[in-house]
């Protein structure tokens, strides 16, 4: 959803992607880590997603670091799908920030990140690749907004758990329009400093108690588009990835005469190719 205030002349940004981070976590089998990971990440790609002009198009954000889960991507097209994944789905506890000698361990690397926006065709429209630190979700849309993108925003990201599973992952932005007044934006901006807005994106984050915490009367919404888990794979797609293979390996398999599973890295579901479909891709492979 966007919003904006015509007196203080500033956009507002919201979205709620609880119902695909709970998918994805079922279907990945993430852990908490992992899972609040990948739901602030769908959060936040889905703000950027709010721009997208094109049903057609997809931006897709490719993250790298050195711990925790150790990367993760998530995508958004135009139509409102998302989907994504994190490199380790049980990473673990984090670990204590003290060595066991009580020195102080040296900082987490930043994370590397890459943006891509591109038509569903596979033609890229324009990238870009940045760096920030602390590792976290929050400092890349952060990163991305006031430093690559030069557009002066706050932002915050939120997934909250009941009983080990995401229960909402939300996120919301304010940006500060050219013709803005600076102290009408850093008003606003101390509301997510100070952890009003992270507390109100955990409890109610409705269009009146936004105008109210703001003190934003004239808050109003404008465009909105429903997001919901969306995935490209399917049988017909395992089933090329495994007819791609060289002749020789595919020979090796029919010999097996089992079925083998493919699982798609983007969304977690399984699909099976059967033991006949991997003779016959034998037989119809070249040499």
């Amino acid at each position: 959803m966007e919003g904006f205030s015509p007196a203080l002349r500033l956009r507002f940004l919201y979205s709620d992607v609880s119902e695909t981070a709970f998918t994805l976590q079922e279907q990945h089998g993430n852990d908490m880590q992992s899972a609040g990971v990948l739901a602030r990440a769908l959060a936040g790609i889905a703000i950027v997603g709010i721009d997208l002009g094109d049903q057609d198009e997809l931006i897709t954000l490719h993250a790298e670091m050195d711990d925790g889960v150790l990367g993760y991507l998530v995508e958004m097209s135009g139509r409102g799908r998302l989907r994504g994944y994190t490199y380790l789905k049980d990473p673990g506890a984090p670990p204590p920030p003290a060595g066991e000698d009580g020195r102080q361990e040296d900082p987490p690397g930043p994370v590397h990140v890459k943006l891509t926006r591109a038509h569903e065709s596979g033609r890229v429209r324009s990238q870009m690749s940045f760096a920030a630190s602390p590792p976290t979700e929050m400092t890349v849309f952060n990163e991305l907004y006031n430093s690559s993108l030069q557009v002066p925003t706050c932002l915050r990201l939120s997934a909250t758990f009941i009983d080990g599973r995401i229960d909402r992952a939300r996120a919301l932005a304010v940006q500060k329009m050219p013709d803005a007044r600076k102290s009408h934006f850093k008003r606003v901006c101390n509301l997510f400093e100070d952890g009003t807005v992270q507390e109100q994106l955990e409890i109610d984050a409705s269009l009146p108690t936004l105008r109210e915490i703001f003190n934003i009367p004239d808050l109003m919404t404008g465009p909105t588009r429903a997001l919901q888990f969306g995935c490209t794979c399917s049988q017909a797609v395992a089933d090329r990835s495994f007819s791609s293979r060289p002749k020789p390996e595919l020979e090796a398999m029919a010999r097996m005469e089992r079925n083998h599973e493919f699982r798609c890295h983007m969304c977690g579901s399984v699909y099976t190719v059967t033991h006949e479909s991997i003779a016959r891709f034998a037989l119809e492979a070249k040499p």
